[in-house]
């Protein structure tokens, strides 16, 4: 039912924005031709190309973004209300100092070519940065919220999502940042405990 929706979602997000726009054009276009009786004809125009294009899109676009996800290794372990989702968020716990924690949340963010750090915050516990437009997005806001259980035992939450909030697809852009940064922290304790 959440993989229907999600395409239900994405042709409307696409067939109804670019149907308006079109009829809006070719009825301007028939007023200022013919006169303003063959204006309505644009209403039609619009109607029919709306419906080809956000078919198209949802179609195509909305494949491809299930399937990108689907194909990730840790892909096949996500439900499907998570593949059609691209807000994405982890919650880890560490076996580590807090400030061990912090200082490798900020270190993880050097997996992104191109980032930027928009708040540190040390003793709430919080990281947010951005990163760089890539094919597959426009730049994700990346989020960790840093909590102390106990002196050596740390909650880590962490959070991707697409800059622009009316993103519906991300070709698994998002759930990637999260598992990528999970797989680095998680190796970071290991390695930590095991040495400790």
């Amino acid at each position: 039912m959440d993989i229907i929706r999600f395409y239900i979602r994405l042709f409307l997000a696409t067939a109804i924005p670019f149907g308006i726009i079109f009829g809006i054009i070719v009825g301007i276009y028939l007023v200022f031709q013919y006169g303003y009786r063959y204006g309505f004809l644009g209403l039609g125009a619009g109607l029919f190309a709306g419906i080809l294009y956000g078919g198209f899109m949802s179609l195509i676009g909305g494949s491809l973004h299930v399937w990108s996800v689907k194909r990730m290794s840790y892909g096949k372990s996500v439900e499907i209300k998570d593949i059609t989702n691209v807000h994405h968020f982890r919650n880890i716990e560490l076996k580590l100092p807090y400030d061990k924690v912090f200082n490798l949340c900020i270190e993880s963010l050097k997996m992104f070519k191109r980032y930027k750090i928009k708040k540190e915050d040390y003793s709430y516990g919080k990281i947010i940065a951005i990163t760089g437009i890539t094919w597959k997005s426009w730049g994700e806001v990346i989020s960790f919220a840093i909590h102390k259980i106990d002196n050596n035992k740390i909650q880590v939450i962490i959070s991707s999502k697409p800059i622009l909030c009316t993103t519906l697809v991300d070709y698994g852009k998002n759930l990637e940042n999260v598992e990528k940064i999970v797989a680095f922290l998680q190796e970071k304790n290991r390695a930590y405990n095991k040495i400790g």
